[in-house]
């Protein structure tokens, strides 16, 4: 008994830490259930996504213009080009992986470490980026031509977990009906929508490829809100 206490003791402070430290957001309990796509057309997922909103992610603090694209490499892997827009310098950045098709709609994504920071992240996320073993990325819903819904969960401790949500869309600037339909799929799986936070997706510049010109952007010196993180997490 008191090494079980002893080990939910040191699990609750491994949660503090790390939602304090990378800006996740904590839930009580263990993950709920949600409801994955039975089928999934993996072909037509692939291309290119807007991040329209997500959870709050401390990674992508100070980032504009966020997308992604995949391209399928076989039957069951694909390659992940994740890129931005730094807000404060106006330099692209971007990171890449690759993702293991374990079921439908449910894909397990790691990202390379040939870079410090990123082996860094890939350290402080081990929890959740489990070496292609565990799905982290599961779409609950997409039509493929203009939405996807994305969620991530992951159990700390028998008292807490930890959720991301990604609403992507195939345009920098969804209609809301688009929006509308991508809601439908949160409220569905009761998920909660409160602390969604919207990406920046104006003054970006046009995509040649999987590349992004820093040329062809035009900063604006208001757009950037540092309090926006704070304000999601205190109404969560």
């Amino acid at each position: 008994m008191q090494h079980q206490s002893l080990s939910t003791s040191i699990g609750l402070v491994m949660f503090v830490v790390f939602s304090t430290v990378f800006a996740q957001v904590p839930f009580p309990g263990q993950c709920p259930e949600v409801k994955i796509m039975d089928t999934f057309d993996l072909d037509a997922y692939m291309g290119i996504w807007y991040e329209h909103s997500k959870y709050p992610f401390a990674f992508e603090i100070g980032k504009k213009c966020i997308y992604a694209n995949y391209e399928n490499v076989d039957n069951s892997t694909v390659s992940v080009v994740n890129a931005a827009i730094n807000r404060f310098t106006g330099n692209p950045t971007n990171v890449t992986g690759t993702a293991k098709v374990l079921a439908p709609a449910q894909l397990a994504v790691t990202f390379s470490k040939n870079r410090l920071y990123l082996f860094v992240i890939f350290i402080a996320f081990c929890f959740i980026l489990e070496v292609a073993n565990k799905a982290n990325y599961l779409v609950l819903g997409t039509d493929y031509k203009s939405y996807a819904v994305v969620y991530s969960c992951t159990a700390l401790t028998p008292l807490a977990h930890l959720k991301l949500v990604w609403i992507l869309t195939r345009e920098r600037e969804a209609t809301t009906a688009t929006i509308d339909d991508a809601h439908k799929i949160l409220d569905d799986n009761k998920i909660s929508q409160t602390v969604l936070i919207n990406t920046l997706q104006k003054n970006c510049p046009q995509l040649e490829g999987n590349a992004t010109d820093a040329a062809l952007l035009q900063l604006d010196e208001n757009e950037f809100d540092g309090n926006a993180l704070n304000e999601a997490i205190e109404r969560a």
